[in-house]
């Protein structure tokens, strides 16, 4: 039976409890033991209650009443409870899950087995006994709050008031974004790009006085909502899809293929869910006999096809609204799969209804649509792929299975379990706890023509260096144990990190990368750039948390030196691919609003004591990096017709970086980051489309004749005009803006200080 390798070899554990009998004769079986140890040594009847008989808790030594299996693994009696509790959750909830130590001696222990099962009992009485004596000092008028299970973090208000009567030690504070009120919230964790703000504290400030002295922005943008309100976009649906509907969706075969090539081009060589033969057989016969196809299968391609809108090399882009017409051709076929998907049964499921889950996230991630909701959609996702066991080896199946449908369930868990991931660590949420329930290996690195539907059993696979569509989810099982571990560690509210783990685990992301194969071809760039990406991301989110902790200028400037390297790497990876063409990770992915965030923390903060040459040098290539991802969001917003405020907050911190350095070029800088923002505008609104393509309530796509009123002349936004009208933003303009949207690019609710948070009403 495969073994977890998450999980400790319990079999070889338990061979150690029963050595083989010496001499000759058979070793007495003993019974299990019931009674609890102080019972059982004083040989008295025990009611063997849990957590602590009857006899201890009269005596009261409830705390003190342990049950062991193993007569020979006697606890330590004379250990202070309240020390093992103290360092037992000292090292957080989820120390379990930490990757091997590099250069670690091997474990000496030989009742592995035993002492563990004692430990954990042990830590359970423990966490009983210190619920049961933790008491809040007498307050008469504080409400006093019941006692946790766990202990208390630093941000929460019964740790603010146990902390308020002596010093408040405290390294680095938990940075989050909880913005909104009452019940409409959005909460977003530690490694969420936007944390990092929490940093600049003054950025806030620049970012509220820019749009005071220069109103062009708000203009501009009241404009543009003036211009969504009386365009009607990509509608949702009033009666059920049929096939037939799916069908209608797909009527020029020229464009079909083409779209259907991006996508093999670009996403199919990263999430390889799709047999390339299989796929191509089916495909010709549905274009010769439209008539016989499934819509499940119909489905599948117009996903494909939604997925690569985007992608196409289509000059001059045109707009409906503030959305690009190709983005709203792929939310109109996104909007239409889902509403099919409605209608369907989940009874008698194939390959393809999972491949249709799938690609219905990634489309809409690629497609910037619900953008806020892809954490969520991914773990409904990936729960739909455990009820039908995709997470267990296929090989524990008992009915008949081929082995290319074997495959295919090995390509499919590990898609949505890498998607997964990605949307948590996105998100800056703890991943699903899928790890400990799975046993699925990896795809085979094998290609499509090695294996047909008759193959049996699998070929073997293609050495590392042979590249195949599943050579990045092959490479990507590698470090998954380790970026799980790492993504719980960084988003556990309870877990600390010393310089020393850091170090230790940026080590171990880059023995990875150094494996990392240099495949011939350029199908293989863009899964290679991902996956050096995909480990760089976590090096920037543990060393921003180490230099803001950092206890020496060791250390710090440890931790400059590494980010900085870490984040020009990235973006000069995405660089390059847009440079030849390659835009596929620049849709898939949001790293890079990351890594100019994180040069510019380290860029804008003061440290008197840092190495000049080393400050020259961050200063410079903050500059750098800073501009080549505002030229890669702009080309992104091109694109989309959206996805503004992230390049919002890279103007904003470049301009606050300069500022620092040249306070009295403030305003100079401001007008510069307000002109780069506009100028997207300016070709949105200039570019609209006159016929917009829609979808009607009865599921008809149809062609709108539309006559576009343009606001009175763009030249009332230019700078001069911009500069003469400062001060001069009234009430209307921020009521039709609304205080909300106005607030998320100011960074105003976006709530971080968690003192602050313990005494707000409604949490912001």
């Amino acid at each position: 039976m495969p073994q977890d390798h998450l999980l400790p070899d319990l079999n070889s554990a338990r061979r150690t409890l029963s050595p083989e009998p010496t001499g000759g004769s058979e070793r007495k079986r003993r019974r299990k033991v019931l009674s609890c140890y102080d019972c059982r040594r004083r040989k008295l009847q025990c009611d063997r209650a849990m957590p602590a008989c009857s006899r201890c808790t009269k005596a009261g030594q409830a705390a003190d009443c342990l049950y062991i299996d193993d007569a020979t693994d006697l606890p330590v009696r004379h250990a202070d409870s309240a020390a093992l509790a103290n360092a037992e959750f000292s090292r957080g909830p989820f120390e379990g899950h930490q990757t091997r130590p590099i250069q670690a001696p091997a474990p000496t222990t030989v009742d592995t087995l035993s002492r563990l099962e004692y430990q954990d009992r042990r830590i359970k009485q423990l966490e009983t006994a210190l619920i049961q004596s933790t008491q809040l000092p007498s307050q008469p008028f504080l409400h006093q709050p019941k006692a946790s299970k766990f202990p208390l973090t630093p941000e929460s208000p019964g740790a603010i008031v146990e902390q308020s009567s002596g010093p408040l030690n405290i390294t680095d504070r938990e940075t989050m974004l909880l913005r909104g009120k009452s019940f409409k919230t959005q909460f977003h964790g530690i490694t969420h790009p936007g944390s990092l703000i929490a940093y600049i504290p003054e950025l806030s400030a620049f970012t509220k006085e820019t749009f005071e002295r220069i109103p062009a922005l708000l203009r501009i943008r009241q404009d543009m909502k003036q211009l969504e309100d009386r365009t009607p976009y990509a509608a949702s649906l009033s009666r059920q899809i049929t096939d037939a509907d799916l069908k209608a969706q797909l009527t020029s075969r020229a464009e079909v293929d083409q779209l259907v090539q991006l996508y093999l081009d670009n996403y199919d060589n990263i999430y390889h869910i799709i047999h390339l033969p299989s796929f191509r057989r089916e495909y010709n016969d549905w274009w010769t006999h439209p008539q016989q196809a499934k819509g499940s299968f119909v489905a599948l391609i117009v996903l494909m096809t939604a997925t690569a809108q985007c992608l196409q090399p289509t000059e001059p882009w045109l707009y409906t609204a503030n959305s690009s017409t190709a983005r709203e051709r792929a939310i109109s076929a996104i909007h239409l799969c889902e509403r099919w998907l409605e209608g369907t049964s989940q009874k008698h499921v194939s390959c393809v209804d999972f491949q249709i889950r799938f690609l219905m996230n990634l489309a809409r991630l690629v497609n910037a649509h619900k953008f806020k909701r892809t954490w969520t959609d991914a773990g409904t996702m990936i729960r739909f792929f455990m009820a039908a066991g995709l997470h267990r080896s296929p090989d524990l199946l008992r009915k008949p299975t081929s082995a290319l449908d074997k495959e295919m369930r090995r390509r499919l868990w590990a898609a949505a379990s890498e998607f997964e991931l990605q949307a948590a660590f996105g998100r800056g949420m703890i991943s699903a706890p899928f790890p400990q329930q799975s046993d699925c290996p990896p795809p085979s690195n094998i290609h499509d023509e090695d294996i047909t539907s008759e193959s049996e059993p699998l070929p073997p696979p293609r050495p590392s260096h042979d590249f195949t569509n599943s050579s990045y989810m092959v490479f990507a099982a590698d470090s998954f144990s380790l970026r799980y571990t790492l993504n719980t560690v960084l988003n556990n509210i309870r877990q600390t990190i010393s310089f020393d783990d850091a170090k230790r685990y940026t080590e171990e992301i880059e023995s990875h990368l150094s494996s990392l194969p240099n495949w011939i071809g350029t199908s293989s760039e863009p899964p290679r750039a991902l996956l050096s990406i995909t480990l760089r991301q976590y090096i920037l989110v543990l060393h921003d948390r180490q230099f803001r902790q950092a206890k020496s200028q060791y250390e710090r400037d440890f931790s400059k030196l590494t980010l900085l390297t870490t984040a020009s790497k990235i973006i000069s990876t995405h660089k390059d691919l847009v440079s030849r063409g390659c835009r596929a990770l620049q849709l898939l992915c949001q790293d890079q609003l990351r890594a100019a965030l994180s040069v510019c923390h380290i860029a804008s903060t003061p440290d008197p004591s840092a190495d000049a040459l080393l400050t020259n040098m961050i200063a410079t290539n903050a500059a750098t990096i800073i501009n080549d991802t505002a030229d890669n969001l702009t080309d992104k917003i091109t694109r989309y017709g959206r996805e503004q405020r992230q390049l919002w907050i890279v103007l904003a911190a470049n301009g606050f970086m300069k500022a620092k350095r040249d306070p009295d070029s403030r305003l100079l800088y401001m007008q510069e980051a307000v002109d780069k923002i506009i100028r997207p505008y300016y070709k949105i609104m200039a570019c609209q489309e006159e016929t917009p393509t829609t979808i009607a309530g009865d599921g008809v796509v149809v062609r709108e004749e539309r006559r576009m009123e343009m606001p009175n002349g763009m030249n009332e936004y230019l700078p001069d005009h911009a500069n003469g009208q400062a001060g001069e933003t009234g009430g209307g303009e921020m009521g039709v803006l609304g205080f909300e949207d106005l607030a998320q690019w100011t960074f105003e609710d976006w709530g971080f200080d968690g003192v602050e948070l313990g005494g707000m009403e409604g949490l912001g």
